[in-house]
């Protein structure tokens, strides 16, 4: 059996397929590769177009009823989280500000914790240091190793909303970018599915320098090091399996946004 994986280009997430792609362990099943970015997935994943789909926490609410939610995968940011950024310091409520995605967790989160800006503009996320820079927006928040990057721009940190997350989970960790799979493939083959995954995410961790190397080819920086502090950010043991944390972390997560009115109130399952 063939089971189609569309995952984004982000070295954490290619990291962690690293074995399955490569054949470096031996799998249930042969696996076929998509690789597109986080916002397009997020806008796809009602279709079902894929077996397997990176989603975002907040873009899995809209396919509840159409994916399980795999509890291998993911990722938390442990200490740290997305970022808002502008050349100075400004006032967001006046400000107009860059997002990268509708769809995606980092939007929702500012949501959350942040004032209204007087308008959001969606754009994709490596674009934004950029639109800022060029003064077409104001500031915009910030994913992926775009967080590493912006001060070599000029770029200043207006707002981490790990701290206001924080504030209001404590310890918990900020769930952000997830792995779904299809009802429709049923709970066995999801679940040797799941075997699969996380063999290959251990692997990975135990051969850091070839995964990583494995990764680069889908990365937007040449610098090794720099993909490698950001893979070691993202991908950690509740990558593995998020377990009785990340659903801590999930209901905090879905119960601040259902208990503002941003999001439905919904129900789902993890497998």
């Amino acid at each position: 059996m063939k089971i189609t994986i569309a995952h984004t280009p982000d070295p954490d997430d290619s990291f962690m397929f690293y074995a399955m792609f490569e054949k470096k362990i031996p799998t249930n099943f042969q696996y076929e590769q998509v690789v597109k970015d986080i916002e397009t997935l997020n806008k796809e994943a009602p279709l079902e177009k894929y077996d397997v789909t990176a989603i975002s926490a907040n873009g899995f609410i809209d396919v509840c009823d159409k994916y399980y939610l795999l509890s291998s995968g993911a990722s938390f940011g442990l200490s740290y989280g997305p970022i808002v950024v502008a050349k100075k310091k400004v006032d967001l409520k006046n400000s107009i500000l860059g997002v990268p995605g509708f769809k995606t967790s980092t939007f929702l989160l500012y949501r959350m914790f942040a004032p209204e800006p007087k308008k959001f503009v969606e754009m994709r996320f490596d674009k934004i240091p950029e639109e800022i820079m060029n003064g077409n927006i104001d500031a915009g928040l910030l994913i992926h190793d775009e967080q590493l990057v912006y001060q070599k721009r000029g770029l200043v940190k207006v707002l981490d909303l790990y701290e206001e997350w924080k504030k209001y989970a404590g310890s918990l960790p900020v769930p952000l970018g997830f792995n779904s799979i299809r009802k429709a493939i049923g709970t066995d083959i999801a679940t040797k599915y799941n075997e699969d995954f996380q063999a290959s995410i251990k692997y990975a961790m135990a051969h850091e320098e070839d995964a990583v190397r494995y990764s680069m080819k889908y990365a937007r920086y040449s610098d090794f090091e720099l993909e490698k502090k950001f893979v070691r950010m993202y991908v950690n043991d509740l990558s593995k399996n998020f377990g009785d944390i990340g659903r801590m972390a999930l209901e905090k997560y879905y119960g601040r946004a259902q208990e503002l009115g941003l999001i439905k109130q919904f129900e789902y399952e993890i497998v």
